[in-house]
């Protein structure tokens, strides 16, 4: 990135051992996950041998027209084996033994493997590989992009991800916690699960299934926000009590203070299936703030001193259990079943390695990650459950575009990874997460209400070729902390309606923000504000796909991306307004030719490549002739992106 002309203040870019905190008996269960690799080749001196090829209608699709049951049952066979890799295509299950990484990613290619004899996509799975690395193999240069949308009703996602999500490459989309959970029209209630089935506030289970299938059909995979740490708090009528279930749930399921009646015949639960005190079933240690461990722990919860405590008084599962374990097994490989491949874990921090790897490491996942906060990692958590949120990302780029000065703006060029312990290739970075939210703007953290400048950061998160998965934010707009979805107001009805976000099958969002931050009345309304679909948004995804990766330099060849900083009316910025950059003149070297500045491009979605809301065009000379970057954005070419 160079600056404009003399001036400071505009830039632009281009590129090119023991287990601590087991709390059973069990040992960890290493995951096999999805490798974005070719299908394996077996040769001389390859490192990888093919132990076994099943073939027959077992491998088929299951009742939900989907593979993933049969993967399943490949793993097991594989783990029979005693292999490591399995190569898996309708029909068939192609079991290996790779020597290392380097040999499941350098086969030799000297004949086609079953799968490829019969037409078919092979899909990889190893313990070799890591989730959704970024290189898997030298041809191969990945760049995921993922959405929360945010208490979004199931017949509206599915639509979703057939009108919008898979035109415009993203890659999955998660979704609120999924389980019938207590009454309440706060969006937290969604986090108190009363039982196992998977109708809640969201949709039944039949609208759940039909999304996924709706989704994956259109290039995008689900992603499920797992709770099977603890169950809801009791309601007022079970509070103090030891025996009963008074309490009625979404879906009408019983339960009371540490205990569920069930819904499926198999998640029925009592005192005996939670932590609890010696001497006492129904008292347990605390976690809570302001230190956020518990009396007996200590002060770094990741050693999982404090995994038996309950969070928040929320009734935690003695996941050591047999019963226990069964339970969740069943709940994550029914999802699985469905279609679900992806997991973000809730509280993973306060889960025991072990037992949760014996229930997630029975999926060959395509990803799982942990919600995680400031902590050190864990190299265990990695190894058997999954990547880390690095929230840390996000905060530094709010402070280099929000509530820094000018002079800070350059640092943005330094970016390279969020938290200083966490690897950016195990790492997932959101834009905005639930968590993270504020009930007005406030321009060092990044939520709608920032206006303008907040667009600008989901843009710069895309443009910006450091960072690994990028986990973009779909939601809705609060007049309270504890609000739900539109149509279930923080002191609302009970059984609340949500709104939906298509009517007449046009999606009902806030319209892209021109200033910042937003009015008062626009940031307090209750409306679905949909930033994922934010003007530029769906372009950006392209360029990052095409770009991420590529060195940072003073020259131009394939990628070029400029921005101009904002102006805040809330902190009244002393520079004032830096106006727009007339480009013309510029030397950037591409190919001649108009370009669409797919920082204004709404959608990919019916592109023709022939118009575009704003161009950029080069000359022979490889100047621009013509091209702006408007106050508060941020320009994206690259030479792809030619239009016809």
């Amino acid at each position: 990135m160079v600056p404009k002309a003399a001036s400071p203040l505009v830039w632009l870019f281009w590129w090119l051992g023991p287990l601590p905190c087991a709390l059973s008996a069990v040992n960890p269960l290493a995951p096999v996950r999805r490798c974005y690799i070719p299908s394996l080749r077996e040769g001389e001196g390859s490192g990888c041998t093919r132990l076994q090829v099943l073939l027959g209608a077992q491998f088929g699709l299951n009742r939900y027209g989907q593979e993933t049951t049969a993967q399943r049952l490949c793993l097991k066979k594989l783990r029979e084996v005693g292999g490591n890799t399995f190569v898996f295509a309708q029909g068939i299950c192609d079991l290996w033994n790779c020597s290392s990484a380097d040999a499941l990613t350098g086969t030799s290619a000297d004949q086609r493997s079953p799968s490829e004899q019969q037409n078919s996509t092979p899909s990889v799975f190893s313990e070799l590989c890591d989730y959704q690395e970024l290189n898997p193999s030298p041809d191969v240069r990945r760049s995921p992009v993922f959405v929360k949308l945010w208490e979004w009703n199931y017949v509206d996602i599915g639509k979703e991800c057939q009108d919008y999500l898979g035109p415009n490459g993203f890659d999955a989309v998660q979704v609120s916690p999924v389980t019938e959970h207590k009454l309440g029209p706060q969006w937290w209630t969604k986090y108190q699960p009363v039982s196992f089935s998977l109708s809640s506030r969201s949709g039944s289970m039949e609208d759940f299934a039909q999304m996924v299938a709706a989704c994956r059909a259109s290039g995008v995979q689900v992603m499920v926000d797992l709770i099977i740490n603890h169950i809801a708090t009791p309601c007022k009528d079970g509070r103090g009590t030891s025996s009963g279930t008074p309490c009625v749930g979404w879906n009408g399921s019983l339960y009371g203070n540490r205990r569920l009646a069930g819904a499926r015949g198999w998640d029925a639960a009592g005192p005996e299936h939670f932590n609890h005190l010696e001497g006492s079933l129904m008292d347990n240690c605390i976690v809570g703030p302001p230190s956020w461990t518990c009396k007996a722990g200590s002060i770094d919860v990741t050693d999982c001193s404090c995994c038996s405590c309950d969070f928040l008084k929320l009734p935690d599962w003695n996941t050591g259990l047999p019963a226990v374990h069964d339970m969740h097994l069943r709940h994550v490989q029914e999802l699985h079943d469905i279609g679900v491949t992806m997991l973000r874990i809730d509280l993973s921090l306060f889960e025991s390695i072990a037992d949760l790897s014996n229930v997630l490491s029975s999926v060959p996942w395509d990803f799982v990650y942990q919600e995680w906060w400031w902590e050190k990692p864990d190299p265990m958590r990695h190894r058997y459950i999954g990547h880390f949120r690095d929230i840390t990302y996000r905060y530094l780029i709010t402070h280099y575009l929000g509530n820094s000065t000018l002079e800070k703006l350059p640092e943005a060029l330094t970016l390279s990874r969020g938290h200083d312990q966490i690897r950016p290739e195990t790492s997932v970075y959101p834009i905005a997460f639930h968590d993270g939210r504020t009930w007005k703007a406030n321009p060092g953290n990044a939520t709608y209400k920032n206006g303008l400048e907040f667009h600008q950061q989901q843009k710069f998160i895309l443009a910006w070729p450091r960072g690994s998965s990028i986990l973009l934010w779909g939601g809705f707009g609060w007049s309270s902390m504890s609000d739900g979805p539109p149509g279930c107001d923080f002191r609302g009805e009970q059984h609340c309606q949500p709104e939906p976000v298509f009517l007449d099958g046009q999606a009902q969002c806030m319209t892209t923000p021109r200033e910042s931050p937003l009015p008062a009345d626009l940031a307090m309304k209750r409306t679905w504000v949909c930033e994922h679909r934010w003007e530029g948004v769906a372009g950006l995804i392209e360029f990052r796909k095409a770009c991420r990766g590529l060195a940072v330099t003073r020259t131009w060849k394939d990628c070029f991306a400029a921005l101009v900083r904002g102006y805040n009316t809330q902190l009244k910025s002393e520079w004032g307004h830096l106006g727009n950059w007339l480009l013309d003149g510029l030397y950037v070297g591409l190919p001649s030719g108009r370009y669409c500045d797919l920082g204004s491009l709404p959608t990919q979605r019916g592109w023709d490549r022939k118009r575009c809301p704003r161009q950029v065009v080069i000359g022979t000379d490889g100047r621009i002739l013509s091209g702006i970057v408007l106050e508060g954005d941020l320009l994206a070419i690259h030479v792809g992106g030619r239009m016809s």
